[in-house]
């Protein structure tokens, strides 16, 4: 592991075990300023050089929110984060640093959102604006946005959460009500088994192999295709272990609990019973009442990972609080469009957030266009009642095939390695695709004219 990634996995345990003594702060000034001066620590510890990239990143968003015309800023913030992003990904090469401003970027651009959905409801213009209309009140000021960009609390690789969480974290603190240690314990421990399960597959089976020459003369296709269940599994049991990681913070300092009848929505926060959380916030009594958890910080759902059915469970199931951030702002609010061109639109915008290479390109394309067949095929015949299994059955096999054709483009930085593993299988599950198109085309035709 470089040096770089040792201080980011040791300024993350830190801010694990000083997660208890922030919890004690009762000043909430003296605790909003102790969160902020650490994550500026944090920030100058793991980016180094690269300092100043959030400088730019921060305060040219403060500038657009607080100057711009709020019914225009979330599209100038959208660009200005994004075409910065991307030169980021062009000029930067530490992954940590990449990874800490794709947070700031999710932040910041989502406060723009927020704030333009409230002035667009304001005005009776609400046509397209998802959920997020909660009041923001009072307005965050330039001190506010940078205190919330650069909080310690998430700011490693999120989870993403909404500027409304932050500012409840501070009034309505039903973390302090209880001790969240086992919670933070229990993570850690999973964490260990996904990293200890990801180092014993790591020695096993190298990502070297995609690099020989040996890989494509001697083995054969099936075995290559094969080849990418463990490196797949790596990369889910790696990306599980660092959110346990990140979300320990979350835990260990009582950020992001809400009582469970107001059903917390991963990035969100609480979706229904909101006057419930106005009283318990005022009334301890209560409060103590209520059963509590962190379901606003889940990142993942495993069982719709692993089991799916369908490609859009298992994309919906995954890094839920930033896969909310992409369908609420990306998708939603972004454009007025039909919902195709939308999720286009949104997996365009995961592109650049990601990474702008041409592996992350055919991901984003190869999805669009399996999760859009998914649906035409489950519209073209009756995949409910009893033939509800066997085309479950048929989902889940055919979104396994996919994800095991894409592991290349997810853990081979190489285009040129990519595109030499690709050519070797000779694209098959992109031919696959292509077929399954022209025969969807064929059978609605087919369809129209006999209901004609």
């Amino acid at each position: 592991m470089p040096v770089s990634g040792i201080l980011y996995y040791a300024s993350l345990l830190v801010c694990i075990s000083l997660g208890s003594f922030y919890k004690k702060i009762t000043d909430i000034e003296m605790k909003r300023n102790y969160g902020t001066g650490l994550g500026l620590l944090l920030v100058c510890l793991i980016c180094g050089t690269h300092v100043f990239h959030s400088i730019m990143m921060v305060w040219g968003n403060i500038i657009i929110i607080k100057c711009c015309d709020r019914r225009y800023m979330n599209q100038i913030s959208l660009v200005f984060t994004w075409m910065y992003l991307w030169y980021m990904h062009l000029n930067v090469t530490n992954i940590y640093v990449i990874w800490l401003h794709q947070t700031l970027a999710l932040k910041l651009v989502g406060l723009a959102f927020e704030m333009c959905a409230v002035q667009v409801t304001s005005d009776g213009k609400a046509v397209g604006v998802s959920k997020n209309t909660d009041s923001i009140t009072p307005e965050p000021t330039a001190m506010d946005i940078m205190s919330y960009a650069y909080f310690f609390i998430g700011l490693h690789r999120g989870p993403y959460y909404r500027w409304k969480i932050f500012d409840d974290h501070f009034n309505a603190p039903f973390g302090e009500l209880g001790d969240c240690q086992i919670i933070t314990e229990q993570k850690l421990k999973k964490a260990l088994i996904c990293a200890l399960g990801c180092w014993i597959l790591t020695v096993k089976y190298s990502q070297d192999l995609y690099f020989n020459d040996v890989f494509y003369k001697v083995y054969s296709g099936e075995v290559r295709y094969l080849y990418n269940v463990p490196h797949l599994t790596m990369y889910f049991l790696h990306h599980q272990a660092v959110m346990m990681l990140c979300t320990s913070v979350f835990t260990e300092t009582g950020f992001g609990v809400y009582p469970a009848k107001c059903h917390p929505i991963p990035g969100f926060g609480p979706s229904t019973r909101l006057s419930l959380l106005a009283v318990a916030s005022g009334s301890t009594d209560v409060a103590l009442e209520e059963e509590y958890n962190f379901s606003m910080i889940k990142c993942f759902d495993n069982e719709a990972v692993v089991m799916g059915p369908k490609m859009r469970d298992t994309m919906r199931g995954w890094d839920m609080p930033t896969r909310y951030w992409f369908w609420a702002y990306a998708q939603k609010a972004s454009l007025k469009s039909n919902k195709e061109v939308r999720s286009a639109f949104s997996l365009l915008a995961w592109t650049i957030w990601v990474g702008p290479t041409l592996p992350r390109f055919i991901i984003g394309c190869t999805l669009w266009v399996y999760v859009h067949l998914e649906a035409e095929y489950a519209a073209l015949y009756d995949t409910s009642g009893s033939m509800k299994l066997p085309w479950d059955i048929g989902f889940s096999i055919m979104r396994l095939f996919c994800l095991l054709y894409l592991t290349p483009c997810f853990v081979i930085k190489n285009t040129s390695v990519v595109l030499r593993y690709y050519n070797s299988i000779f694209w098959v599950f992109h031919i696959i695709l292509f077929i399954l198109m022209l025969s969807s085309i064929y059978l609605y035709k087919s369809r129209v004219q006999i209901q004609n």
